[in-house]
């Protein structure tokens, strides 16, 4: 039967592609003493949907070759011809019953970084003892001016972290720029030359005691130098970013002191500028020293969940006054808090003294790094050596920059996430905090082979009041506080990272909940010829669209217009944007679909017979296809969209109100009005519970 298949197959194939004439397809003999011809071959990897797992056959008999063999997950392996491999591929891609076909690829241990020496930079203080004198001058800030130190040993600091065996995965990336928002540098250290860009002077507008540009304290200094100081040039010290650039923003004076306005707006300023990483090594003080000027502050934490919700690692000290107070802004929710520690990964060593204990600990300090003795980049060109926890923090912003540089791909809360998850245990000793001490090494060796945090993974059921019921994310940012709403809530849309989502209502009425979702701007009190029916929103999360039932579209933030510029001929129950934000797809109850922007038309259900409205669009990652969602439970794939399943024959007595995807596009979640959930593909059965019995029908679902 096989070999029959491989006949029919190899005929289809060639008909198919224009060739004519008569073939004869048969193994002959090979001449004597002719070279054996070997055919070069492939394997692909089929994984079967809920709709094909009890009856693989119908999809397994077509394949040419030997028979497949059953691997875990409902995934089939088969070996074929290279040239009958990539049409199997294709054929079967987008087939219903068929979740994916995957070529096998080839794979190596990443043993660069992952043992012996690494890569060991040739700047002399490095591995080796430094200073006091020329080339290399390293002061002693604690000492005063003009005063000399020798620093022991070299970057021990480094050392401790696995900075050499990350460099030999990585080098990191020039385009990659941590903002330093401190007191400037200072323009004549060489090493910094070519490394810094010189962003705005924040704190020139209102405090007297800047009397420059450029660093004349030099705390911006060294902070930069950890991060970015020109490494393998022969000279001075290595810096942890290697190839990272610094985006200098001063914020802080001349003595070291500024206020939270002023960082506030060097931290817009920084997204703004395009950094991915911002390090703030500066502080307030804890109430039980300045009980006047504690605790959190609204501008500079709006500011900061601004930098989070668009993507930026923020990083923070974590404090130096011996104690588990919270300060800020390293208190903020989503912030690295860092905690100095020695070399051996001791915080706040038992009976240390005033030189040893000194860094905050505790809940409110997840992550720790070296902080004590370290060396780094000083003014008119010298080096200097200190503690603090000012500066444990640029060695985590570095790694940070190094793991984006590994996998560009990654999120900032991944890479948050994945260096907390790769740190390693602090020893004993010392005072505990959340988390362990920063291992460079294994965060950048794991981002590189993408053993990395997963997206979030589930859904958010929104109520027609607003209520919000999450099911395997994190815990809902809650509902709009007004006691009566103007009208129903309709739908709703994750913000980016998943911290926040926008609801909107049939009036236009807009709500914006969590760190990451930001009032734009509704139509609430205007005159609308029609109810809104949908929303989408713009993949930075700066805008959103809204549409009603007519057809007419709102933009606002930095979403465009693009149609339809008359109503449409029937009402429009859902919207999905293009992946880019440059476009939209409006659907109507019929299953007729509009294309506008970049966004191109795959297909409609309108000459299908549907047994009910069509109620939602959902586009695919790549947004090369979509799907529709029907009141009845049918789902209707098109483009790229796969086809896992519908709901359209359960008796569950209720309406399907929409659709969320799981991660990766590779299944999805169907939705009724009473909180029943539906799973099909990847999306997880277990995250289907209903959660209780919802206060009012559940309108939407979003992912």
């Amino acid at each position: 039967m096989a070999s029959a298949l491989r006949r029919w197959f190899v005929r289809a194939l060639l008909a198919g592609s224009g060739v004519c004439g008569s073939l004869a397809l048969f193994a002959a003999p090979a001449p004597v003493g002719a070279t054996s011809y070997h055919v070069a071959t492939e394997q692909l990897v089929v994984q079967l949907g809920s709709g094909a797992e009890a009856h693989p056959a119908s999809v397994l008999d077509a394949l040419p070759g030997g028979a497949p063999h059953l691997l875990p997950g409902e995934r089939w392996v088969t070996r074929l011809p290279d040239l009958e491999a990539a049409a199997v591929s294709s054929q079967l891609s987008g087939r219903r019953g068929v979740n994916y076909v995957s070529p096998v690829a080839p794979m190596h241990i990443a043993s660069a970084g992952s043992s012996g020496a690494g890569i060991v930079p040739n700047n002399p203080c490095y591995d080796a003892s430094c200073g006091p004198s020329k080339p290399v001058v390293v002061e002693d800030p604690v000492l005063g001016g003009g005063n000399t130190v020798v620093h022991p040993n070299g970057q021990t600091d480094f050392w401790a972290i696995g900075a050499q065996q990350a460099w030999a995965v990585t080098k990191g990336s020039s385009k990659l720029l941590v903002a330093v928002l401190d007191t400037g540098v200072d323009p004549n250290q060489v090493q910094l030359r070519h490394k810094v860009i010189v962003g705005p002077d924040v704190c020139a507008r209102d405090r007297p005691l800047c009397k420059g540009r450029y660093d004349a304290n030099g705390h911006g200094t060294f902070v930069s130098g950890l991060i970015a100081a020109a490494t393998n040039d022969g000279i001075g010290i290595a810096g942890l970013g290697w190839k990272t650039r610094v985006l200098d923003i001063k914020v802080l004076d001349d003595s070291g002191n500024g206020n939270t306005m002023d960082q506030a707006t060097g931290i817009y300023d920084a997204v703004k500028l395009g950094a991915r990483v911002i390090d703030l090594s500066s502080t307030n003080d804890p109430c039980s020293v300045n009980s006047t000027a504690c605790g959190p502050n609204p501008d500079q934490e709006a500011a900061i969940e601004y930098a989070i919700a668009h993507g930026v690692v923020v990083v923070a000290a974590a404090g130096n006054f011996d104690s588990a107070n919270p300060v800020y802004p390293a208190d903020y929710p989503g912030v690295l808090s860092v905690a100095a520690s020695t070399d051996q990964g001791v915080v706040d060593p038992v009976n240390g003294g005033p030189y040893l204990d000194f860094s905050d600990y505790g809940a409110d300090a997840n992550i720790a790094a070296p902080g004590i003795n370290v060396l780094s980049t000083w003014l008119n060109g010298d080096y200097a050596v200190e503690s603090g926890t000012s500066f444990a923090a640029p060695h985590v912003a570095a790694a940070a920059a190094l793991v984006m540089a590994a996998d560009p791909s990654l999120t900032g809360p991944q890479v948050a996430t994945l260096l907390l998850d790769t740190a390693t245990p602090l020893s004993p000793g010392g005072s505990s905090i959340s988390g362990g001490l920063l291992n460079v090494a294994a965060a950048v060796e794991d981002a590189a082979t993408h053993h990395v945090p997963a997206p979030v993974d589930g859904y958010q059921l929104i109520g027609s009041g607003g209520a919000v019921y999450s099911a395997g994310m994190a815990a809902p940012e809650g509902s709009p506080k007004v006691r009566h709403l103007a009208a129903p809530v309709v739908a709703g849309v994750e913000a980016p990272d998943d911290l926040g989502y926008w609801l909107v209502a049939a009036d236009g009425g807009v709500f914006a909940l969590g760190p990451g979702a930001h009032y734009l701007g509704g139509k609430a009190g205007a005159r609308l010829s029609a109810p809104v029916t949908g929303m989408a929103a713009t993949p930075d999360g700066r805008g959103y669209w809204l549409v009603t039932a007519s057809g007419q579209v709102f933009a606002f933030g930095d979403a465009h217009g693009y149609g339809p510029r008359s109503p449409l001929s029937a009402p429009v129950t859902g919207m999905a944007a293009t992946p880019d934000g440059r476009g939209y797809w409006l659907v109507t109850a019929s299953g007729q679909v509009f294309a506008f922007g970049d966004a191109h038309g795959y297909g409609s259900a309108s000459q299908l017979h549907l047994r009910g409205p069509v109620v939602a669009i959902v586009g695919t990652p790549s947004g090369h296809g979509y799907w529709l969602v029907a009141k009845d439970g049918g789902v209707f794939a098109f483009g790229d969209a796969l086809y896992y399943g519908s709901a359209a024959q359960t008796k569950s007595g209720q309406a399907v109100v929409g659709m969320a995807l799981a991660p990766g596009g590779r299944g999805y979640w169907l939705a009724g009005t009473k909180g029943k959930v539906w799973a099909f593909g990847s999306a997880r059965k277990d995250l289907t519970e209903t959660p209780g019995t919802p206060g009012t029908p559940i309108v939407a679902v979003t992912s």
